[in-house]
């Protein structure tokens, strides 16, 4: 837990000490994974929120840090966050919203550097994307890692109480837990390496306070679950401003509860004391995983009295153990159980840019959520099948939250679908890899294998109409195929009678490699925001800021064709170094890239949805699962390989469509293009290769739209895209960029190039 100004606190007072890193040899410890995120140089990218997505940085700067613990003898156990209330982030948000209008302006009057800072201080490192993607990263390279089923602090606890690590690294406010000592740095990279400490008994004892007044103090200095206590700044004889010394000395006059009757308005002390009172139950009571008995239970269920009878209005209704322990092994992140836990399902993030367009899709993708909710509630009592779900979104107006009721039950939707009987055997998938002549199961290997059998009449097909429930042999890739199969089907890739639907049968022929934006891209058009038109402020948010002189509709030709080029390119991933962005950033991409997030997150609950719902109906499937089951990280040079088993919908980052854009508006000599642009873009490690790419994903969704257009009523889009295409054409031939053989992989060469020909569009030449 974060406590505002202890660390500056205990700097101060000389309670943190300090040791040589030789003296932890051979030493388990448990490491607080967020707050080891914040530590790690290099990993904060200020233009991580602009461009969407996650830093291309992460991984380097995680590989880069764990061999020094091997350097070191140390063992670390990662702890990675489950369940918590919803942090009190009013005065938070209220503050990034500011830095990033101010970010935004200063980039408008070509300020690059100091939009830069701000950018920064709007940024956090340790976002749930990032999160989720370093777990299963770790989980794959082979370390030990928990996801706490609830607080990560509350289980480093109980993980110290019962010896399963000897030490703890974390912020200082690890203290509240009782920890006796905590760790609060490493430092690898100097000479002598060295480690800092503090020590719970030398703090209470400097302090003359006792363990229950610390705890208070922190709340008073204010946590991520507690507002600050606003009168600090009043304390005598403290005069520097809200410290942590304040807390101290005014809780050593009187217990935290007489300091509430100072408020002015019982509204504002409803609003501090509401938070206390959540902060004090999550220190002593928030469920945690006990090792020994293997269940989950209150950190000190072993003294009743600490345990609120009504803690469940606080963290909702205890879990089947079947899910806590998918929970642990990272199957399934927060969102979904807190939903069934809670009956609440919100989004906590915070979005760049809010859109009206955002919120539409925020609405539209309630459809998915409760899928995600009713396919795993449906194996679990009847009080979490009938229980009522609410969506809502943080940046909600409170009209719109009212217009917004619960759902019938969590399993209704799961209810009435019946799903296809789809039979995965290992021979049969194994015979069919090699027909295609591929090696992993994937979308466009289960969309082909589909297409053959259903075209032949083949046992895959047959199968679906069986009354036998759904069945995979007791192997990896049979898994990753039932998988694959379920959510096609969910997705409507496959249809209710096991036929092909449109969707489907053009997705099946895209290049391997650009299968997922592809279908990121279908999916987006689906619900309505693939388009050239530019977006709108959402009317329950700020305007967008004046400075930006972003474009209203109605506009002209070029404008809307160039905002579509640019969006579907930014669908494309690129190859960055290690390095941060610098370079501009887009005000219309960063919109862009806010709805891409949302769908993105959308279709990887899904998938874990999915996947816990096999896994529920016999949890010893889950030996099947290999380490890098959901890793995201590339594989060797290739940045659209990775070893997962299951999609993992990356977000990507805008930066393919900045490049875009760079490409439409160059007006130098032709010949210097490619010069220029390798100048413009110093951490893309092959901008005009990528750029090449993009150009073929967006013949191939052409080719896509071509064939669905009339038939889902698009046909206003396709035009667009028609006359985004001339523009595009105009701008290729002007500086000769033309996609090659090295940007059409494998056996997808000779189709691609003969449908590119085929159509006179240009693009191979």
């Amino acid at each position: 837990m974060r406590v505002r100004c202890l660390q500056a606190q205990l700097q101060k007072d000389g309670l943190i000490s300090q040791d040589h890193l030789t003296t932890l040899r051979g030493t388990r410890i448990g490491i607080d994974v967020a707050y080891w995120l914040r530590s790690l140089q290099g990993l904060k990218d200020p233009f991580a929120v602009a461009l969407g997505g996650v830093p291309p940085a992460i991984f380097q700067a995680v590989n880069s840090e764990l061999p020094c613990f091997k350097t070191h003898g140390i063992i670390p156990v990662f702890v990675f966050q489950g369940m918590s209330p919803t942090p009190n982030k009013a005065q938070m948000t209220t503050h990034v919203d500011l830095q990033m209008d101010k970010a935004w302006r200063l980039m408008a009057h070509g300020d690059r550097a100091e939009a830069q800072k701000n950018f920064a201080t709007s940024t956090s490192r340790t976002n749930n994307e990032v999160v989720y993607f370093i777990f299963h990263h770790l989980k794959h390279m082979g370390y030990e890692v928990v996801q706490a089923p609830y607080l990560s602090g509350a289980q480093l606890a109980h993980f110290f109480e019962h010896r399963l690590v000897d030490l703890v690294y974390g912020p200082p406010g690890l203290m509240m837990y009782d920890i006796q000592r905590v760790v609060v740095s490493f430092d690898f990279h100097q000479q002598p390496t060295s480690f800092a400490w503090i020590e719970l008994p030398c703090v209470l004892a400097k302090w003359q306070i006792t363990q229950d007044q610390l705890v208070d103090a922190c709340m008073l200095s204010g946590t991520e679950h507690c507002l600050s206590f606003p009168y600090l700044n009043n304390v005598k004889p403290v005069r520097e401003a809200a410290n942590f010394d304040a807390a101290i000395f005014i809780i050593k006059q009187a217990p935290l509860i007489d300091w509430m009757q100072m408020f002015p308005t019982q509204e504002m002390r409803n609003d501090h004391l509401h938070g206390y009172c959540i902060c004090k139950v999550l220190v002593q009571s928030s469920p945690v995983f006990h090792a020994i008995e293997q269940e989950v239970r209150p950190l000190h269920s072993g003294r009743p009295s600490a345990v609120p009878r009504d803690i469940s209005t606080l963290i909702g209704d205890k879990l089947p153990n079947s899910l806590y322990y998918l929970i642990l092994q990272g199957v399934m992140g927060n969102e979904l159980p807190q939903a069934l836990a809670t009956g609440s399902w919100i989004d906590a993030s915070h979005h760049a840019i809010t859109t009206k367009e955002l919120g539409d899709l925020v609405t539209d993708l309630e459809e998915y959520w409760r899928l995600c909710v009713g396919l795993i509630s449906v194996h679990l009592p009847e009080n979490f099948k009938n229980k009522c779900i609410t969506y809502r979104s943080p940046w909600d107006s409170p009209q719109r939250q009212q217009r917004r009721t619960p759902h019938a039950s969590a399993a209704g939707v799961a209810a009435e679908w019946h799903g296809l009987k789809w039979k995965i055997h290992i021979d049969a998938l194994q015979q069919e890899m090699a027909r295609q002549g591929c090696e992993k199961v994937d979308f466009k290997f289960c969309l082909h294998w589909h297409a053959h059998d259903f075209q032949n009449e083949g046992q895959l097909w047959k199968d679906l109409g069986t009354t036998n429930a759904r069945h995979h042999d007791d192997h990896p890739q049979a898994m990753a195929a039932l998988v694959h199969f379920c959510l096609l089907e969910h997705l409507e890739l496959i249809s209710e009678d096991g036929g092909m639907t449109v969707l489907g049968n053009v997705l099946k022929d895209s290049p391997r490699h650009l299968v997922e934006p592809c279908l990121i891209a279908l999916e987006m058009m689906k619900f309505g925001v693939l388009h050239g038109e530019p977006f709108e402020a959402a009317c329950f948010g700020d305007p967008f800021p004046a400075e930006v002189n972003y474009p209203v509709a109605p506009v002209d030709s070029r404008i809307k064709s160039m905002l579509l080029l640019s969006r579907v390119f930014s669908l494309v991933p690129m190859k960055l170094h290690s390095q941060r962005w610098d370079a501009d950033v887009n005000f219309d991409l960063t919109a862009f890239h806010s709805l891409v997030r949302v769908l993105n997150r959308a279709l990887r609950q899904l998938t874990e949805a999915v996947l816990c719902s096999l896994l529920l109906g016999d949890v010893s499937k889950a030996r099947l699962l290999p380490p890098g089951f959901m890793c995201a990280s590339p594989v060797g040079a290739d940045h659209f390989s990775t070893v997962a088993s299951f999609p993992v919908f990356m977000l990507p980052r805008a930066c393919m469509g900045i490049v875009c854009l760079y490409f439409l508006n160059y007006d130098g000599d032709a010949s210097y293009f490619k010069r220029d642009l390798m100048a413009s873009f110093p951490c893309c490690a092959q901008p005009e290769t990528d750029l090449k790419d993009a150009m073929v994903f967006w013949e191939d969704l052409m080719r896509c739209m071509d064939d669905v257009a009339e038939l889902l009523g698009a046909e206003h889009f396709m035009q667009d895209m028609k006359a985004a295409n001339v523009l595009l054409q105009q701008r290729q031939r002007r500086l000769g960029i033309f996609p090659d053989a090295k940007n059409l992989r494998g056996d997808e060469h000779e189709r691609v190039k003969n449908n590119v020909m085929s159509c006179g569009r240009g693009i191979m030449r």
